[in-house]
């Protein structure tokens, strides 16, 4: 496996198809940490034009929203272009997110919504071609299986992007006990996927850090490399 720290001019994809404010719990359902600040503040520190923009082209691609709570990066995602699959693991947040859809008058082509057990990706055979999974890597309980069930759901290079914590004391977010370090998550990928190219950025969002992981490809360029903290 290729562990490296990408710098923003590398991701280029070669492929064109193309919170709840509780404190994370054990069975991965909740987010963001009571620290966290009110909703209508969260564009300013969760900075999700950084994220779409480190995504690259999301525009016309199926981007499956795993974890997707109360919808604040599926309808971001929608706004950028993309037509996503928004994945919750509880009734209540699935009837939210259909009377959002509702509202905004999306049809199933932009949005589907899975209601799906906990440990469950939600995805269909090669249906995805970019995953979004955000503070929940750390509480997923069988990491094995769900990353080779969510691959399967996939289509290459299988485009993955993580948001966690950084692994210090941070004004918001979860307490110590609920982080860990960059560089043990991308061993971590490694050991329990089939993913062969993991990346991470520290700098880009306020004590956070972006993984970008795909199956890799040699774009022929000369790669970069960052201290992750």
């Amino acid at each position: 496996m290729r562990l490296h720290f990408l710098l923003p001019c590398l991701m280029l994809l070669a492929c064109d198809p193309k919170a709840d404010p509780n404190n994370p719990a054990a069975n991965g359902q909740n987010a963001v940490s009571p620290n966290t600040p009110p909703a209508n503040d969260r564009d300013r520190w969760q900075k999700p034009e950084v994220v779409i923009a480190l995504m690259d082209n999301i525009q016309g691609i199926v981007v499956a929203d795993l974890f997707a709570d109360d919808g604040y990066f599926t309808f971001k995602f929608i706004e950028g272009g993309a037509n996503v699959i928004a994945v919750v693991n509880e009734p209540e947040k699935a009837e939210r997110l259909d009377a959002e859809k509702k509202k905004r008058g999306l049809t199933d082509d932009r949005l589907q919504i899975r209601l799906v057990p906990v440990g469950d990706p939600g995805l269909r055979t090669e249906e995805a071609d970019m995953a979004f999974i955000a503070h929940r890597f750390v509480s997923i309980k069988d990491k094995r299986g769900f990353f080779k069930q969510m691959r399967n759901g996939m289509r290459w290079p299988r485009y993955l992007v993580m948001l966690e914590w950084q692994n210090r004391e941070t004004a918001m977010g979860p307490p110590m006990s609920e982080r860990m370090p960059s560089d043990r998550i991308m061993d971590m990928i490694g050991e329990i996927s089939e993913y062969t190219d993991v990346g991470a950025h520290s700098d880009k969002i306020p004590d956070q850090v972006v993984f970008l992981i795909n199956d890799y490809m040699d774009t022929g360029g000369e790669e970069g490399y960052i201290e992750v903290p």
